[in-house]
């Protein structure tokens, strides 16, 4: 058991034998107080003071009188209706130091989803249309919320459901085939041509609307086979895919499964007729809808007059596709809030059809240009990829004023480290449930709440170890001083953190707690000598500290996706 669920069980043991075991509080009743001066750990006693209608600073000065510290806890003491608890630091170092020393790049990780399937949609973008920087988030959030649901034991599948197929689809061929006719693109740039190709056929039918007729007929025949068009759609879905494999690759996003909507269509068809047949579904104005106004949620389009295929019709197939392939205990859609309607009424209506997984919806804003919303449609874009050259060149421009002597491939290489780290953290950072405008350039500062400045963290606890002439030792005997004992509680916090985004899906808590454990790191570093302490068990117990935050920040970033570098 780690450290500081051990100080918790305990916390909750003394509350009972205080309360004479009338009560028995959960671990989640156990919090830390927002003043490190009154304690490490912290009950609150309204609950129970309800429950025996008394008054909780009453119930906290009796537990506090009633029990003796033992094991972590040093001191027990009520501060109004708060029972708060000071632990032993000394005992708590050594045991944090010790499991860190032990588990090294597991610290942190647990078992407690051993046995638990989550299939984890993600990463689900179109071709035909260019990837931006909007799509950004959603490919971070799923990498980053994958690694923590591993770390804590869940068996999980990464899944991309690629839009390839649909009214995109057909606009991007109509412009390849009539606006583009015989033009080959450049090699490596077949997704900006396809882009404009789309891009083009949107504006040549605003302006011509009667081509919108040619269009659905693109579209038509493309879902009935048409031999020739369908060559076409293959040999640029190929341009595409091969573009977002570059891109997934890129940013460390794993896939384990692809699925595609031109794969579900023709399923999704047949399971619509069934449920036509079943009376879940019914016909309306030439449609097929689901009538959800008994669950609040209106009408539910499935199906459009002219027999073709939506989202919907193809969500529900795939969804079945997914259970019989793998039987997932819940199934997590990592999609943006605007969809929310739309995944409420697919979840009501996989519950009418008797899917039994758990869904879940979890869902994120956006990310704007200054001038509003990006939009693919109109050519209003930055794309995923000329966004990530502007963040690199920066961090190599920035990297090479720092370095000048450097060899380019070791520029490159931790200017690329760099990059990551700064474009990753600040898109994690956010609340998901809050839009982000994106500025590079504070991206990359070394000051502040970003990736960069956590990442220095770790590279200079690192430089600290090798320049170490003796080995670190576990001696919390000799870490005395404050900044030692609150970045070691700190330590102790993590396995907590990893566990809590798990459950919660709030994965903007683990920047927040890296952000916290380096500036405990820095105050540390800042006024505790290491290298040049008074004494050899000093040194070695100091170093044997700054080995366990490197350990635990490394665990931290690299739960986000976000590699270690050497120097900086």
């Amino acid at each position: 058991m780690y450290t500081i669920y051990t100080a918790k069980q305990e916390a909750i043991e003394a509350i009972k034998s205080g309360l004479r075991k009338a009560y028995t509080p959960s671990i989640d009743e156990i919090v830390f107080p927002p003043d490190k001066k009154i304690g490490d750990l912290s009950f609150p006693c309204f609950t129970v003071a309800k429950g025996m209608g008394r008054n909780p600073a009453e119930i906290a000065s009796e537990i506090a009188a009633r029990v003796a510290p033992k094991g972590l806890i040093k001191e027990l003491k009520a501060v109004g209706p708060y029972v708060n608890f000071v632990l032993d630091q000394e005992r708590l170092s050594e045991s944090v130091l010790g499991q860190i020393a032990s588990e090294r790049n597991k610290y942190g990780f647990s078992d407690s989803g051993n046995g638990k399937r989550i299939m984890v949609e993600y990463a689900s973008l179109n071709t035909h249309k260019i990837s931006h920087v909007g799509h950004l988030r959603n490919i971070l959030i799923g990498e980053s919320y994958i690694h923590i649901l591993r770390a804590n034991g869940y068996e999980v599948t990464a899944a991309a459901y690629i839009g390839d197929i649909g009214a995109h689809v057909a606009k991007c061929l109509y412009g390849v085939l009539n606006l583009h006719a015989g033009e080959e693109p450049e090699k490596g740039k077949e997704d900006i041509f396809l882009q404009n190709c789309y891009v083009e056929a949107v504006k040549n039918i605003e302006d011509n609307p009667e081509k919108e007729k040619e269009v659905k007929e693109l579209q038509r025949k493309l879902e009935s086979g048409d031999k020739e068009l369908v060559k076409v759609w293959k040999k640029t879905r190929a341009w595409s895919l091969s573009e977002l494999k570059r891109l997934y690759k890129l940013l460390g996003a794993s896939v384990d499964v692809w699925y595609f909507e031109s794969k579900v269509e023709k399923t999704g068809k047949k399971l619509v007729r069934d449920m036509l047949k079943r009376g879940i579904a019914e016909h309306s104005q030439g449609a097929v809808i689901v009538n959800l106004e008994a669950e609040g949620l209106g009408p539910f389009l499935i199906l459009r007059s002219d027999g073709g295929a939506l989202y919907s019709t193809k969500d529900l197939a795939l969804a079945f596709k997914k259970q019989e392939a793998y039987h997932p205990d819940k199934s997590v859609y990592i999609v943006d809030s605007r969809q929310s309607l739309f995944l409420k009424q697919l979840f009501a209506t996989l519950k009418r059809l008797g899917l039994s997984t758990e869904l879940r919806h979890l869902s994120y804003e956006f990310l704007t240009l200054k001038d509003g919303t990006m939009s693919s449609r109109t050519g209003n874009v930055v794309t995923l990829m000329s966004f990530w050259d502007q963040v690199y060149n920066l961090a190599l421009t920035e990297t090479q004023k720092r370095h000048p002597n450097w060899k380019s491939k070791k520029l490159e290489k931790i200017a690329k480290g760099i990059a990551l780290a700064a474009m990753k953290f600040s898109v994690l950072k956010i609340d998901p449930q809050k839009t982000i405008v994106f500025d590079p350039k504070e991206s990359l500062s070394f000051d502040g709440f970003t990736g960069p400045y956590v990442l220095y963290s770790l590279t200079r606890a690192r430089a600290i170890l090798r320049k170490a002439k003796i080995k670190p030792v576990n001696h919390a005997s000799s870490l005395t001083a404050p900044e030692e004992k609150r970045l070691a509680f700190e330590m102790a916090r993590f396995p907590e953190v990893v566990s809590e985004i798990a459950r919660t899906e709030h994965v903007s808590r683990l920047p927040e707690y890296l952000f916290g454990l380096s500036k405990l790191f820095a105050e540390f570093y800042d006024r505790v000598s290491v290298l040049s302490a008074s004494d050899e068990a000093t040194i070695s117990a100091r170093l044997a500290l700054v080995e366990s935050a490197a350990q635990v920040i490394e665990n931290g970033l690299g739960l986000m996706g976000i590699a270690s570098v050497d120097e900086m």
